[in-house]
């Protein structure tokens, strides 16, 4: 992430996929606030990215990330058409299980969230695949 992007957000720290986003009107309430689920919905798709990016798929017999735990915290309000930056980052793996952060970036932290994910394959936790191993941390 270069220098620009830091300050333009106030992001800190290393992060290993981020993206722009603009809060759209399916993701306020009626306050036109960030309703708090649309944040998980938003991590998913970083989750999603992070799983392609170690060179893993989707599919039938495939392995892939579950969330097992998700503890969230919200700091600050955020709402319609606001300009954010969405963070993903991995902090451990384990055998069958890794951890991940997640952050929401608006003139400083806004929203975090950290993850236990498991990777499940035909419904058992199963290990996570050699290939995709070296590339989870930063």
């Amino acid at each position: 992430m270069d220098a620009a992007l830091r300050a333009e957000f106030g992001v800190e720290g290393e992060w290993q996929i981020w993206r722009r986003h603009r809060i759209r009107w399916a993701e306020c309430d009626m306050h036109g606030h960030v309703n708090h689920a649309a944040y998980l919905v938003m991590f998913e798709d970083l989750r999603v990215e992070h799983w392609l990016r170690v060179g893993q798929g989707f599919g039938e017999g495939a392995p892939g990330p579950v969330v097992a735990k998700l503890e969230v915290r919200y700091l600050r309000a955020l709402r319609f058409q606001d300009e954010v930056l969405l963070a993903l980052r991995t902090t451990g793996l384990r055998n069958t299980s890794y951890t991940q952060d997640y952050a929401v970036w608006a003139g400083g932290l806004a929203f975090e969230a950290k993850a236990l994910l498991v990777c499940v394959r035909d419904g058992a936790s199963s290990p996570i695949p050699g290939e995709a191993r070296g590339r989870f941390l930063l």
